[in-house]
This record gives C-alpha cells, sequence and structure tokens, in this order.
C-alpha cells in the first residue's frame, strides 16, 4: 500500500494553520468537559457526565492545601443531599461511597480520594450536578467554591474492573 502525500502548493500554510486552529478548539473544549458550569435555569435532564459502568469508581480530586476545609464541606453537602433524595439508587450511591485524604509528596496539594464500591449503574457519580438537583438554589455559589478549591487538573477517574478478590 502507497500512500501519497497531496500537496496544496501556495495554500499549504493556510491549511497548516486551519488545522492547528481546529485541534486547538477541539482539545479546549474536551478539557472543560467536567467544568460543570452551574445551570443558570431549570432545563430537560441531561446526560450524566460521569458514570461508573464497571465494578468500583475512584475520582482523585487535587485540593489546595489551604482549601481542604472547604472541600470537606462539599462533600458533607453531598452526602447529605444524597441521603435526603427519594430515589432508591441515591440511598445505595452514598452507602457505597467512601473518601479518603492523603498528603502528595511535594505538599502543594491535598489528594482526596473518592471510592464508590460497588458502584449503582447508570447513575451520575460527579458530585456537582448532584449537589445542583439537591440544592437548586445555591448552584451558583457551589460551582463558585468548588473553583475556587481545586488545583489543575482538578479530578481524575477511573472505572475498575474487578479482577481478583482475595477473600
Amino acid at each position: 500500500m502507497r500512500l501519497t502525500w497531496i500537496t496544496f502548493g501556495s495554500l499549504r500554510r493556510p491549511v497548516l494553520a486551519g488545522l492547528v486552529l481546529v485541534l486547538a478548539f477541539v482539545f479546549g473544549a474536551a478539557s472543560g468537559a467536567f467544568a460543570q458550569a452551574a445551570p443558570t435555569q431549570a432545563s430537560a435532564p441531561e446526560k450524566p457526565a460521569l458514570v461508573f459502568t464497571h465494578d468500583a469508581g475512584l475520582i482523585l480530586f487535587y485540593i489546595k492545601p489551604d482549601k481542604t476545609a472547604d472541600f470537606e464541606d462539599l462533600m458533607n453537602k453531598l452526602k447529605e443531599g444524597l441521603a435526603k433524595m427519594d430515589a432508591p439508587e441515591a440511598k445505595q450511591q452514598a452507602a457505597s461511597m467512601k473518601l479518603f485524604k492523603g498528603t502528595a509528596p511535594n505538599a502543594q496539594m491535598t489528594i482526596y480520594v473518592l471510592m464508590a464500591d460497588p458502584i449503582v449503574k447508570d447513575v451520575e457519580y460527579w458530585f456537582l450536578p448532584i449537589l445542583y438537583k439537591a440544592y437548586p438554589n445555591d448552584a451558583q455559589a457551589l460551582f463558585a467554591k468548588w473553583q475556587d478549591i481545586k488545583v489543575n487538573p482538578g479530578q481524575l477517574t477511573f472505572d475498575l474492573a474487578s479482577v481478583l478478590k482475595f477473600q
């Protein structure tokens, strides 16, 4: 199989520049996928931002060291919000979740690990939409608090499939 490069002559630089702009736009839009701007008005239910599909889920949060109390406040609101929801899935979800805290080796951030085991399939696990649903009047303030306390990347997620149980 032979690959042929098609040259565009004098159009080569504008085409390349256009391609770079398109890629920058696509990657810029993708990087904000978990930003989850606070809702400004009630709308139809949206597709969940984060759904785990295997056996367990793990989210790593990178938080500014002086903002740990604010983050723990958000997580307590998440716990209370899940508890006050009527959906049985919310109760199952809350029962499966645990929050752990650690310090990064460079002490530039505090790492929190939110683990869900077992996961509840097809439910939202990204905490902001859950908080918006539980506290619709506080959505803007909750979003602002999250923006203030996170260290980029803000969070990493892992959808984990069980491989081996030791007991």
